[in-house]
Order: C-alpha cells, then structure tokens, then sequence
C-alpha cells in the first residue's frame, strides 16, 4: 500500500493534522470491527484501515525525525539530533497474530495467555542504527571523503568516507536499539475468548502500558480440525458415529461424545439420526448453544461364526414362539393366517 492508497482508505486528506487522522482511524475501527459489523468484508476492511493507519503513522514519524536531523545540521551544540525526538506512541499500530483455538474452546469460550515478541523501528534513530552530531567527522573532518594511496603512493584517490557514510558529520550507533535500527518488545497478556468464535474473526485486544510504550493486538482466530465433530458453514454441530447393529435394533443406549463429554442416548432402531438440545455450536457470539446432531450408522458382522448362527436361530425360534403366542402382534396373525391358507391349498390339490 503506496501513501496515496492509505490516506483514500481513511478518507482523509495528507494534511489533516496527527490527532484528527488518529480520531478518524478509531470511528474506522468502531464501524468495522468485526465484533459490531457482521458483513462478510468486516475483517479485510478493518485490516486495510489499520495497515493505512499504520503506514501514515510510519512516514510521519520517519518524516518528522528526518526534519529534526536537518535543522539541527548546522548547530554547534553537542547533543544527538534525535534526542528531543518523543517516543512514538504505537497505539493504532496493531500488531496481528494468528491464535489456533480447537473446536471446544470457540464453543464453550477459553482463556489464553500470549506471549512473544515484538520488533518495532527504533524512534531515537528512525531505524538508522546511528546517531547524528553536528560536529564534523574525525575520520574525514566534515569532507565526506578520504584520500587514499594508489600505485605505490604516486597517485592519491578520493572514495566515501566509511564512518560518516559520506555526509562529513559524526556517527555513533545508537544507544537505545544498540545499533540495530529496531527495538525488540516482549509482550504478555491474558485474554478471554469468547464463547462462539468462527474461524476469521479478529478479536481487538486493549493495550496496556508496557514502560512507555503502547501495544496493540489484533487477534485472528483459527480453528483447528477435530478428529469427531464436524462444524457446518450454518453453525451446525454434526457428528457421525459408528454403532453396533444389534444394539441399535434393541434400543439400547450408548455412550455419545459432546463438546462438554461423554453423554448417554439411547437408540431407536426407527431413527439413524438424533438432534441432541443445547448441545452444539452457539448460535451466536456469547450467545446460547445451538443443536448437535448426531447420525448413527449401524454396523452388523459380515460373516457370522458357527456360535453367533447358533445364537440368531435360537432368537428367531423364540420371537417366533412369542408372536405365536401374543395374537395382538402382527407376525402371529400372520403366522396363523399362512397357516389357514396353505392347509386349504393341500386340501384343494
């Protein structure tokens, strides 16, 4: 993103004043978090308006000490020139980190601690790695160049002083980043993640004061695979779970997982799928659980030892011995009326 492109994104002219660009950045912010704004471009919109904030802020502050370094350039006083520089207040400079959440924690909520570190450019130097003094440079005394011998000392060129980079003024690395251009910030923070998180969503995390120096984080949220539930684009829980068959036929109950543990459910042997109540993915941020649907898929042996065909036949002959007995069930009054039937076709043969 080039300047012109940033100050299009916040809607703002390039000579609107530090406040008035940070107070239009944060009504950006207030619009189109994705926190309050639920349309689908809410997270890339809200991560364009901080990446323009933060490059505006970036050039201003790069603009600014450059301005100081050159006013001072022609002054006899001993003081680096960025030592009056202010430190750079980073808040509207959000740092963003990708947080893995497994599907339990988005659906009952969870709380984190973060740790890590964070590279920031050096405001002292504005990332240069060195301080400028407006006295001139010992090695070449202010010329910018050095003279050097060539051909056995008969000739003398002239190349780039290496101390002072060529500008004739002293250097010294810089003291507050070590000469290294940028500083390196660790952050802690514990945060709380609500319950019904969607992968893509951005949590905005307030920053406190860490020295002098404000951190901003923008959080967004992944949600890792799971081995037994699957989640639906609509919110929908589903979990789909082998049961054996002659359980299923019996109605017994069996043991279900669910996001908070294991559940008993009893089976029907008219139904392959159950809506568990209360028991799924909320139905929004912070809002109450949706359902949880559980499919089941009945599995009998493929091939039947000699005992397990022994034991079948045994239940059949017994069924079969109860609905003769029972003339309510379906099978006995067929049973009989086979019965009446097939005794007339032998009599009429």
């Amino acid at each position: 993103m080039d300047t012109r492109e940033a100050y299009l994104e916040l809607g703002v002219n390039p000579s609107v004043s530090d406040s008035e660009l940070k107070s239009v950045w944060r009504r950006l912010v207030a619009a189109w978090h994705p926190d309050r704004n639920t349309s689908s471009g809410a997270s890339r919109r809200m991560q364009q308006i901080n990446k323009a904030y933060q490059h505006i802020r970036q050039l201003r502050d790069g603009s600014n000490e450059s301005a100081d370094d050159d006013a001072q350039s022609g002054s006899k006083a001993e003081q680096p020139h960025a030592s009056t520089a202010p430190e750079p207040d980073s808040r509207g400079n959000p740092h963003f980190i990708k947080v893995v959440l497994s599907l339990e924690e988005a659906i009952l909520g969870c709380t984190r601690t973060l740790r890590g570190h964070l590279h920031q450019t050096c405001s002292a130097c504005v990332g240069k790695g060195r301080r400028v003094f407006a006295r001139a440079c010992k090695t070449c005394r202010g010329s910018g160049a050095v003279r050097k011998a060539a051909l056995f000392g008969w000739f003398w060129n002239e190349e780039s002083c290496k101390d002072c980079g060529g500008d004739g003024r002293h250097h010294e690395a810089c003291l507050a980043c070590t000469g290294s251009g940028e500083k390196k910030l660790a952050y802690r923070r514990r945060v709380r993640f609500p319950a019904g998180l969607r992968a893509g969503h951005v949590l905005s995390v307030p920053a406190p004061r860490e020295g002098e120096i404000e951190i901003d984080l923008e959080l967004e949220v992944g949600i890792e695979p799971h081995p037994l539930f699957t989640l639906d684009s609509d919110g929908l829980l589903r979990c789909e779970m082998p049961v054996n068959g002659y359980a299923w036929m019996s109605g017994r109950w069996v043991e279900v997982p669910t996001p908070t543990g294991m559940q008993q459910m009893r089976l029907n042997r008219s139904a392959l799928t159950y809506r568990l109540g209360g028991q799924g993915f909320p139905t929004s941020l912070r809002g109450t659980r949706g359902d949880y649907l559980v499919k089941v898929v009945p599995v009998f042996p493929q091939h039947s030892d000699p005992e397990q065909e022994a034991l079948l036949d045994t239940l059949i002959a017994r069924s079969s011995d109860a609905a003769n007995a029972d003339r309510s069930q379906p099978l006995g009054q067929w049973q009989r009326r086979l019965k009446r039937w097939n005794s007339k076709h032998r009599a009429t043969e």
